[in-house]
């Protein structure tokens, strides 16, 4: 059986904490790939017990094949980060990335009214965990997010500077400087959930030769910057 460390318990506790902050998220985009693969089949059984023409058939099986598609990436998707399974290190397109992780936010953005607007220089990539990558990125605009008062908007963008990626969410309302062991050192052992993210995050971008900077005086409520080393 495999050893944790102390990073490791911290790492598995914010990324279960994410997920479970996201289950509804989950749950909406699997029922949606599960509803176009639904309609796509019944397209697909009219137009044949119709007796359509064959380029109509072949154009709804085309359109059953990509539901089906949607709907494979939907649920390994879901799956890996569930069950918190890694992914081999690869090239990531992080802004394509990003913009996925928005978009993935969506529904809950709306029930507060936040606009989240990414801003992106062009395509960047790096070299990742993606499962990781992205569970980190959604931890942190969750806790951006839920700390954003109804009605505000949440700028999040992505440049490149010299060899790095950069990401800079321009709202993080109620986030705290570094360092962040400070968490650890709670009377009680309690640990808020935006703080275990944080933790989460600073320790997966040191080891990734990045890092995270906070900056709680930038207005309207402050910033945070990801740094990520890019690949040619």
């Amino acid at each position: 059986m495999k050893e944790l460390t102390l990073p490791d318990v911290c790492e598995a506790a914010a990324r279960a904490g994410i997920n479970e902050r996201c289950a509804g998220a989950y749950l909406h985009d699997i029922r949606g790939t599960m509803q176009a693969l639904y309609s796509s089949l019944e397209l697909l059984g009219r137009q044949a017990r119709s007796g359509g023409a064959h380029p109509r058939i072949e154009q709804g099986w085309a359109l059953a094949r990509r539901a089906m598609e949607h709907h494979e990436t939907s649920m390994l998707d879901a799956f890996r980060a569930l069950t918190l399974q890694p992914d081999k290190a690869g090239p990531v397109e992080i802004a394509a990335l990003l913009g996925e992780v928005a978009h993935f936010l969506r529904n809950d953005a709306a029930a507060k009214d936040v606009r989240i607007q990414v801003a992106a220089a062009g395509e960047i990539r790096v070299t990742a965990d993606r499962a990781t990558l992205k569970s980190l990125l959604l931890g942190l605009l969750l806790a951006a997010l839920d700390a954003l008062p109804d009605g505000a908007e949440l700028p999040v963008s992505i440049d490149r500077v010299g060899h790095e990626a950069v990401i800079r969410v321009g709202s993080h309302a109620g986030c705290a400087p570094l360092p962040l062991d400070a968490p650890l050192r709670r009377a009680g052992g309690r640990i808020p959930a935006p703080d275990l993210a944080l933790l989460f995050a600073d320790r997966f971008l040191n080891a990734q030769g990045g890092r995270l900077e906070i900056d709680p005086e930038t207005p309207p409520h402050g910033a945070l910057r990801v740094y990520y080393p890019t690949v040619a």
